[in-house]
Order: structure tokens, then C-alpha cells, then sequence
């Protein structure tokens, strides 16, 4: 699932916590369910009151998960890795870690700690239950401390990219010495899990009717992101330790200031296929010109527009060395939306990146290169 374009609704310890289209979605059938099932049956109140205590319990869930990622963010942060965000989506939530895990010590840390926060809140929040007298509260509370320990059962299924399978696959690691084997098995049984899901689901279907649908989406969900985690990881393995300076293509010429849009477009793009330009004023470099920016402007305002006006400027151009790592230049090109990169050394553009230029050299890599290495770690951290 695409999660790009979530709105961001705050950040904590400088996380992003964001929530995608999706979540809003499940926010509302989740409180249409409790309102009308679980406090309808067993509250008897008005159904305002139902519907207020469906939305806190809704919301209340949904933090609980925010909790669990905040779990795992905020142990990644302490082995000094950058945590951009946390997601809320429609199948729970997501948190964005920067870096690989560098042992299996850390991947399996990061990774238990959220089902164990799950734990620890379902045993509160069921002590506070039992000391509570009958009510509306007591309910709402003993739903979330049931619903917290099967949120951290669930994810302990030892199925890639579960936080089970996270676990399990740092046991894999811990004993091959190999983070791309342990993330093949773990894959596996991730699609094995996911499998399992759909075909449970579609019987659910056939025998007691369609609340197995959602059995069959988580399914689909899990199956796909097991297989793109290891895809992934072939990529990574792939791009470990190669420079920018392997793919980049050379600085193009650059474009005069004052060059009109339309000039721009009819002797650069259409003639040369180039779709990034350097925008160049007294032979110092003050922008890029991308054909973005061009497709942003008017077509009838082509020949007065000129690349000064249409152009990004250089201070909000992200840049890169030759020698960067390019799968952190790919990470930036995802991170900012970005499709080139241009190339600096001390100070002087040598070069440019295209995403293009990114998937040229994984396809000739993962073809013809070496991704049979093993990507090693301890397994303590």
C-alpha cells in the first residue's frame, strides 16, 4: 500500500506521526461497530452515549498502536537510527526506519519491544478494568486490554515483515551470520502466514459470511510486504557499497537565467530527452529547472516565463557526493519526492542522479553483479 502523502498531525522525539486517508476509514467502521455491537448489547444507554464511547475507544485503540510503534521508533533511535515517521493506516500502523538494523541483536530488541508494549498496556489497562465498578468505562477498558494483547499476539507471528517475523528473523540471522538469508526464510514464511490468512478468510466467507473479507485483505497485505521486504533487501545487498559516482551521469550544460521556458523546452528537452537542468547566472549555479516545474507553468506563459522564475533555488536542492552511498541517495530521492540529485564536489556540480539512473544500475547489479554475499552482523548489539 502506498502510504505517501499522509497528513502529518504532530512529532514526537522529532517523528513525524502521521495518518493516511486509509486510517480514517477503519477509525469510523471500528467506532460503527462498537456503537452499534458491543456497547449496544451491553450498556443499554442512549445512543448518543454509544456513539461518544465508540469514537474514544476507537481513538483510544489507535493510540495504543501509535504506542507500539513509538516502542519500537524510539529503541531504533537509541542504537542511533533515524526514525522520519510513523504511519496510522488502515491495517494498524507503520513506523519508517532510516537504517538497516546492523546485528540481529538490535533487529530482535526493535522488534519485541512493541509487542511487549502491547502487553504491558492490555495488563494495565485490565488491572484498571477489574478495579472499576460496572459501566461504561469498564467495558471500554476491558475491550482495549483485550484488544492490546491480541494486537501483540498477532504481531508475534513469526511471519516476515510481522514483528515476529522480525524476531524470528533475527534468530535466523543470529545462527547463518546472514541478513539476506534470514530475510529469504523469514519472507517465506510470511507468504506461507499470509497464505494461511486468505484461504481462513475465504472460508470464513463461504460459512458464516463476509467478516471474512478482512481476514482476506490482511492476508493479501501481509503477502505483498513479505515479498517487497525481500525484494528489498536484495536491493539494499546490491547497493551496500556502491558510490553515486557509479551511476550519476555527467553535469549537463548548464541553462542561462534569463532562458525562456519555451526556448528550454525546445532546444534541451525535445532535442536531448533531458528532463533536469542546472540554471546557471554570472557562472555561478543558482537553481535547477526540472521538467516538473516547467509542466507547473501555463503553456501560453512559456515564452515570457524565464528559468530564474520557474526554477528551484540552489539553498532547497538536495545534493549528494560522488561519494555517497547510492542507496542513501535512493532513500532521499524517496524521502523528498525527488527525481535527480545533483552531484557536488567541494563545492562544484561534477555530476547528476536521476531515479532513472538509480533502477539502470539495480537492474545491471542485481543481473550481473554479486548479491551472494552475505550481509553479516553479531548477534549482540
Amino acid at each position: 500500500m502506498d502510504l505517501s502523502g499522509a497528513l502529518t498531525i504532530g512529532r514526537i522525539r522529532g517523528i513525524a506521526i502521521q495518518v493516511h486517508w486509509s486510517w480514517l476509514l477503519i477509525l469510523a467502521l471500528l467506532t460503527y461497530s462498537l456503537a452499534q455491537g458491543l456497547f449496544g448489547q451491553e450498556l443499554g444507554v442512549s445512543p448518543t452515549v454509544r456513539w461518544v464511547a465508540g469514537a474514544a475507544t476507537a481513538l483510544a485503540f489507535f493510540t495504543s498502536v501509535m504506542l507500539h510503534e513509538l516502542a519500537h521508533s524510539f529503541v531504533a533511535q537509541h542504537y542511533g537510527m533515524r526514525v522520519p515517521s510513523i504511519t496510522l493506516f488502515i491495517f494498524g500502523g507503520v513506523s519508517s526506519i532510516a537504517q538497516e538494523m546492523r546485528s540481529a541483536g538490535q533487529e530482535f530488541k526493535v522488534a519485541i519491544a512493541g509487542p511487549l508494549t502491547s502487553w504491558v498496556l492490555a495488563g494495565l489497562l485490565g488491572a484498571a478494568a477489574l478495579v472499576t465498578p460496572e459501566g461504561a468505562l469498564a467495558t471500554v477498558l476491558e475491550y482495549l486490554a483485550f484488544i492490546n494483547f491480541v494486537v501483540g499476539a498477532f504481531n508475534l507471528l513469526p511471519g516476515y515483515p510481522l514483528d515476529g517475523g522480525r524476531v524470528f528473523r533475527a534468530i535466523v540471522w543470529a545462527r547463518t551470520g546472514s541478513l539476506q538469508r534470514a530475510t529469504g526464510i523469514a519472507s517465506k514464511v510470511g507468504v506461507g502466514i499470509a497464505y494461511v490468512m486468505i484461504l481462513g478468510g475465504m472460508a470464513w466467507v463461504f460459512a458464516w459470511g463476509l467478516g471474512g473479507l478482512w481476514y482476506i485483505l490482511i492476508g493479501l497485505f501481509l503477502k505483498n510486504a513479505a515479498e517487497g521486504s525481500y525484494a528489498t533487501m536484495v536491493v539494499e545487498t546490491a547497493l551496500r557499497d556502491v558510490p553515486v559516482s557509479s551511476a550519476m551521469q555527467p553535469a549537463p550544460t548548464a541553462v542561462p537565467a534569463a532562458t525562456s521556458v519555451q526556448e528550454v523546452v525546445d532546444t534541451r528537452m525535445l532535442a536531448t530527452g533531458e528532463r533536469a537542468f542546472l540554471v546557471e547566472e554570472g557562472g555561478v549555479i543558482v537553481g535547477l529547472l526540472t521538467a516538473t516545474d516547467i509542466s507547473r507553468v501555463p503553456r501560453e506563459e512559456w515564452p515570457s516565463a524565464v528559468a530564474r522564475r520557474v526554477m528551484v533555488p540552489a539553498e532547497r536542492v538536495h545534493t549528494v557526493e560522488p561519494r555517497t552511498r547510492l542507496l542513501e541517495a535512493m532513500q532521499l530521492l524517496q524521502e523528498h519526492d525527488v527525481h535527480q540529485l545533483p552531484v557536488l564536489q567541494q563545492g562544484r556540480v561534477v555530476g547528476i542522479l536521476t531515479r532513472a539512473d538509480v533502477m539502470r544500475h539495480i537492474e545491471l547489479r542485481t543481473a550481473f553483479g554479486s548479491t551472494h554475499g552475505n550481509a553479516t552482523g553479531s548477534a549482540s548489539p
